[in-house]
């Protein structure tokens, strides 16, 4: 039996990029993985007590309570084809540029915490995916997403 081990805490191993988690169970599992890349996901969300777990019934408060810009940007995250929604889609869907969308993402930040009550909570995580930029520097997009319940009770409320 070998004895050697690499011990790395769960709040590291989210921390890292998506590519390195990946990287770190092949090695570790010899290997293709097994769940697949997605439920992984699932699993690492379901572990984090911070990310934003909203039920149907919770998503249709979030959402009656918005305003204009931030139920758009909302129905651009229901709307995706999966739980990850790229900025880019939600500042053309508001019709501003990427980097002019500081209060919509406060707005789903401030109603968060007046649904669940929870002060250190977060409704959508923006690092598992790198930021990107154009050649001059200036920031036009980056992939965020939302916990698959979160991102499954916006689309039943919102996606007919």
């Amino acid at each position: 039996m070998n004895s050697n081990a690499i011990i790395i805490t769960a709040d590291t191993f989210k921390s890292l990029p998506k590519n390195v988690q990946e990287a770190v169970l092949e090695a570790a599992f010899g290997g293709k993985i097994s769940p697949t890349t997605a439920r992984h996901a699932e699993l690492l969300d379901e572990e984090d007590d911070s990310f934003a777990q909203l039920s149907p019934t919770q998503a249709r408060e979030f959402y009656n309570g918005c305003g204009e810009k931030t139920r758009k940007a909302l129905e651009v995250i229901a709307q995706s084809e999966s739980r990850q929604f790229h900025l880019a889609d939600v500042a053309k869907a508001i019709g501003v540029r990427p980097d002019e969308l500081r209060g919509v993402w406060g707005g789903l930040t401030r109603r968060l915490y007046t649904v669940t009550g929870e002060n250190d909570g977060y409704l959508i995580n923006w690092e598992r995916h790198d930021p990107v930029d154009d050649d001059e520097g200036n920031y036009i997009d980056h992939i965020g997403e939302v916990s698959e319940l979160t991102y499954q009770s916006f689309r039943k409320l919102l996606v007919k």
